[in-house]
C-alpha cells in the first residue's frame, strides 16, 4: 500500500534532517579548552557505532527481506505493520550512529574529528537504507 511507503519515507526524511541538526548544534557550541586527549569512552562509542551499523543490515534482511523478494505483501495489514516497524528499527539503528557521534563530540569538546565521521556514516547508512519503491517488489 502506498500510504505505508509514504509514512516510512517521511520518517526517513525527518531522521535525516535530525542528523543535520546534530551537526549544527555541535559546530555552534563553545567548549572550554582542556588538555585531555582521546579517552576510553571514544573507543566504546566506536564499538557501539560499528555494532549498530552491522545490526542495521542484519535486521533489514530479517524484517524487510520478504518484501524485496516479494514473499511478503504490503496489502496485508499485519505485513504492512511489519514493513513500517522494520524500517523504523533500521532507521533508528542508523540514526543511533549519529547520536553516538553527537555524544562523542560533546565528550571530546566538540572536535570535528570526533563527531564528523559518525554523522557522515549515519547519513550514508540512511542513504543506503532509503525506502525506494523499486527496492520492494509487489507480490504476484
Amino acid at each position: 500500500m502506498k500510504q505505508a511507503r509514504v509514512i516510512v519515507f517521511i520518517i526517513w526524511g525527518v531522521l535525516c534532517f535530525s542528523l543535520l541538526g546534530y551537526a549544527v548544534v555541535l559546530s555552534s557550541m563553545t567548549f572550554l579548552p582542556t588538555k585531555g586527549g582521546a579517552n576510553s569512552a571514544s573507543l566504546v562509542v566506536a564499538l557501539g557505532a560499528g555494532s549498530a551499523t552491522m545490526l542495521s543490515f542484519l535486521l533489514r534482511l530479517l524484517f524487510l527481506g520478504g518484501f524485496t523478494t516479494s514473499t511478503l505483501n504490503l496489502e496485508d495489514p499485519q505485513q504492512r505493520g511489519r514493513f513500517v516497524a522494520g524500517n523504523i528499527v533500521v532507521f533508528a539503528l542508523s540514526e543511533g550512529v549519529g547520536v553516538l557521534g553527537f555524544v562523542n563530540g560533546i565528550l571530546s569538546n566538540g572536535r570535528g574529528e570526533a563527531w564528523l565521521p559518525y554523522l557522515g556514516l549515519a547519513f550514508i547508512l540512511m542513504l543506503v537504507h532509503i525506502p525506494l519503491p523499486a527496492r520492494f517488489k509487489p507480490a504476484a
